[in-house]
């Protein structure tokens, strides 16, 4: 059975734009796209389609309901915008490029690429770290007292950042 994305709806104006997130790419549901850019046969959008840039994936709605819908990427969205060329296509794709890709992106997100203050124990002392894409760390103002606990002869046999063990 094919996985069901849920997708997150647009409003502009008096149309909708449904979007999901694959791969962590932007997905827009074509026919909706296709109204929304004022194309005549909305249908017939994906067909003007390289084939990477297209798709066909299953919407899963909060009611149960589910659709099978064509969509296009984002580079396929830029494209229907260069094609049908019209003055408003301009603001449409400032609206893709500054709120709608950064939202999709906010809204699926993992939980742990946010930075998180945490703090760490280095030669008997708590220094407060920042963990953040899989990386510790530490404040420039921490860092002359993380130095200096390396410095203290009773640490000398303890792991240090200047030297590295043979």
């Amino acid at each position: 059975m094919q996985d069901a994305y849920t997708p997150v709806v647009f409003q502009r104006h008096t149309h909708q734009l449904r979007a999901v997130m694959i791969d962590n790419q932007p997905w827009f549901v074509a026919y909706d796209f296709a109204l929304l850019i004022g194309a005549h046969r909305p249908y017939r959008l994906p067909k003007r389609m390289d084939p990477h840039q297209k798709r066909s994936v299953m919407l899963q709605f909060a009611s149960g309901f589910r659709e099978e819908v064509e969509v296009i990427s984002d580079a396929g969205a830029y494209k229907a915008l260069y094609r049908f060329g019209h003055p408003e296509h301009r603001v449409i794709s400032q609206w893709l490029s500054e709120v709608l890709v950064p939202t999709l992106h906010d809204y699926h997100r993992a939980p742990d690429a946010t930075p998180h203050r945490a703090f760490m124990t280095w030669a008997n002392q708590r220094i407060g770290v920042v963990k953040w894409q899989g990386e510790i760390w530490i404040a420039r103002t921490d860092l002359p007292r993380f130095m200096a606990a390396t410095d203290d002869p009773v640490l000398r046999d303890e792991p240090s950042w200047r030297r590295m063990p043979e």
